[in-house]
């Protein structure tokens, strides 16, 4: 398989990269870092939902919908891009996507405790270190291979992060940048200084190494780079970028596995949730002026459409 070892690259090419990579059956472990800001939707998403379009045109931050799934992210030059593309025929290649993200996270994760900071891998396909995420990840099927797009967050814009993302009221996205500070970290928050990138791209090639054998460094070859313009047309069709994706209850954001912020209609109020490892860890009526007591029961209860439902007062 190719090892791709890429200088810094416009936004949209990071994307497109893996993508031609698996339509092509190209094994490859690709790291990038791409030159402008921009946001990611998954496969299930839709950019209308997910993305306040006005923020990120005025901030010149790029908005794509990638094939394959996982949450919304924003991605800058502040984080080194790390793409794994292997054939689903692949001999040892592990049946179902938690097995998947478990052993194909595992060379980052010993990355991350090269530098010195002790990440550990919680399903379905976080990484996190002293309770907080420290990359964001998605995965799924591009033509015949197996996708793996993850990150190594060396620093994170919280505050631009909150700003792209499409809020039902100014409430949701306070909630939505303080959720992310508490629950998000990064290297330079966990260790200082920033370790010398090329030394961090060599370690992420050597643990991959060990785990998937000797990786032949090429540049990025010429099919490749055409497959990625043939697939642009595509993937920045208005019909796929306009799909409105899954249809939810109520607009939500997750911030890591089991942690969300959501906005739940309710007989014409809007009530603001933070949730907490699935439980529901604060509850406010968005723009009220005073505590409503009902709201109390909500507090400590598990994040469940149906039960929160059957607490809200009739």
């Amino acid at each position: 398989m190719l090892f791709l070892d890429l200088p810094p690259m416009h936004w949209d090419a990071t994307q497109l990269l893996y993508h031609a990579l698996g339509r092509l059956g190209v094994e490859a472990l690709a790291l990038t870092t791409t030159i402008e800001p921009y946001v990611c939707v998954g496969f299930s998403q839709g950019i209308p939902v997910e993305v306040d379009a006005d923020y990120c045109r005025g901030n010149g931050i790029g908005v794509f919908r990638r094939e394959i799934g996982g949450g919304t992210v924003f991605i800058d030059q502040d984080q080194l891009l790390i793409q794994l593309v292997l054939r689903r025929d692949r001999e040892g290649m592990p049946a179902g996507q938690a097995n998947l993200f478990r052993r194909f996270l595992g060379p980052v994760q010993e990355a991350y405790r090269a530098i010195g900071m002790e990440a550990e891998f919680r399903p379905i396909n976080d990484l996190l270190v002293g309770g907080r995420k420290v990359s964001g990840t998605g995965g799924g099927q591009v033509g015949e291979c197996n996708v793996v797009a993850t990150n190594i967050l060396l620093d994170f814009d919280f505050g631009k992060m909150a700003g792209a993302l499409r809020c039902p009221s100014e409430d949701f996205r306070r909630a939505a940048r303080r959720m992310m500070g508490e629950n998000l970290t990064t290297v330079k928050r966990e260790r200082g200084p920033l370790p010398p990138l090329p030394a961090l791209r060599r370690t992420v090639r050597e643990r991959y190494e060990a785990l998937l054998g000797p990786m032949e460094p090429s540049e990025l070859p010429y099919q490749v780079e055409a497959e990625m313009e043939r697939i642009r047309v595509e993937l920045f069709h208005r019909r796929w970028v306009s799909d409105r994706g899954a249809k939810k209850a109520w607009r939500e954001v997750k911030v890591r596995g089991g942690c969300y912020v959501a906005q739940v209609p309710y007989e014409g109020r809007e009530v603001l949730l933070e949730v907490r490892d699935e439980l529901i860890i604060a509850a406010s009526v968005v723009g009220a002026h005073r505590r409503e007591k009902w709201l109390d029961r909500l507090v400590g209860q598990p994040y469940c459409e149906e039960q929160i439902m059957a607490l809200l007062p009739i």
